[in-house]
């Protein structure tokens, strides 16, 4: 049966590289949905990502880092010095500012941090550090589209900010990240002393649930929450708009893919409804030529599934390499959920043929 379906394949080039090319753009637009959605979820939790913390202390309220505006009461920090088992405590003041840019106005999400203590650009393509309160490392997506560089000035809420540095992995679909020392954020708000977010780590060793306890008793109104925490909650803030409709999107390719093959198989298939009437006098069973008709859909869903990921690849790179603000990632373990929606195809496809082959009268094949 094997052989027969090859053979069948093999004897209309044109129909066979319709089916693969059909399941190839289907499997290919999942598969790139996915690595556009997994980007989405890299790019909003970059910043916890790689700024590893144990717990975000927020204002009252705000249990989001990048979903709203938090600004702690003043003593809060030097109530969590003392606390035992808290290493390190980084304050930040963060929050969506707007930047003129070449008389453009422009969002981007301000960090601002200081150098000497931690919270700052994980990563710099070009530049250094911070020196001075007017100095500013920006994300090289966003330097590089709007035809930025080191040594440039730029205007935030009025003030003038000399380009330093060119960060990277900080780039979002949404606004991209920009570095400035925390006085000088303080400044921009009219705050002095201000923090957004202190970002804790607990000293190895020691029982971060106890910890966790101590910090609650000593700070009081305030959000404290586990730095995990706070980024499942960001990507149920933001990702979830995106989510439904890119999962509604996988699934209509998965359905067109599908729809496509089936009919090319049904159509080859009552093109030999003769043959398969032979089969059938002959002494062929049903669940044969069931088998045939889904190996004929598997390796063409095999196939097309192989060139789909491979398409898919391809794409995402053109698109980064086009539009680097947006991150498609294709990961490892993505691809069994690629191949089962492949296989899945390729037997959907299958059940409209074996339904007519089911039906198949070889008397009246013999009298048309």
């Amino acid at each position: 049966m094997t052989y027969l379906a090859l053979r069948n394949l093999f004897q209309n080039t044109f129909r066979l590289i319709l089916s693969i090319s059909g399941v190839a753009s289907s499997i290919a637009l999942i598969v790139l949905l996915r690595g556009f959605l997994s980007g989405i979820y890299v790019q909003v939790t970059a910043y916890l990502d790689n700024t590893p913390v144990d717990w975000v202390v927020s204002q009252e309220g705000i249990r989001n880092l990048l979903g709203g505006t938090s600004f702690l009461p003043p003593s809060t920090e030097d109530l969590a010095q003392g606390i035992s088992g808290v290493e390190d405590i980084i304050p930040i003041v963060a929050q969506y500012a707007i930047l003129d840019i070449h008389d453009e106005k422009v969002v981007g999400y301000m960090v601002g941090y200081d150098p000497d203590i931690g919270g700052g650009p994980w990563s710099l393509l070009a530049g250094r550090e911070l020196d001075d309160d007017d100095e500013i490392i920006l994300d090289w997506v966003m330097a590089e589209d709007h035809g930025l560089k080191i040594g440039d000035n730029i205007e935030i809420l009025d003030e003038e900010f000399e380009i330093v540095g060119l960060s990277a992995d900080t780039s979002s679909w949404m606004a991209n990240f920009f570095f400035i020392k925390k006085e000088a954020a303080e400044q921009l708000l009219l705050a002095p002393e201000a923090t957004s977010f202190l970002l804790m780590t607990a000293k190895p060793g020691y029982d971060k649930a106890s910890i966790e306890a101590r910090l609650r008793r000593r700070l009081q109104d305030v959000e404290i929450l586990p730095s995990q925490v706070v980024k499942q909650n960001d990507l149920d803030l933001l990702v979830n708009i995106f989510a439904v409709p890119l999962k509604m999107m996988v699934s209509i390719a998965f359905a067109v893919g599908t729809a496509i093959l089936g009919m090319i198989i049904y159509t080859a298939t009552v093109s030999r409804a003769s043959e398969y009437g032979v089969l059938k006098a002959v002494g062929g069973k049903n669940t044969q030529l069931y088998s045939l008709v889904v190996q004929q859909a598997l390796l063409i869903s095999v196939v097309g599934l192989g060139l789909g990921i491979l398409l898919a690849w391809i794409a995402g790179q053109a698109v980064m390499e086009v539009y680097p603000k947006f991150l498609v990632v294709l990961r490892s373990n993505d691809l069994l959920p690629t191949i089962v929606t492949g296989i899945g195809m390729g037997l959907g496809a299958a059940l409209l043929p074996a339904l007519y082959l089911s039906r198949l009268d070889p008397a009246e094949v013999f009298r048309r």
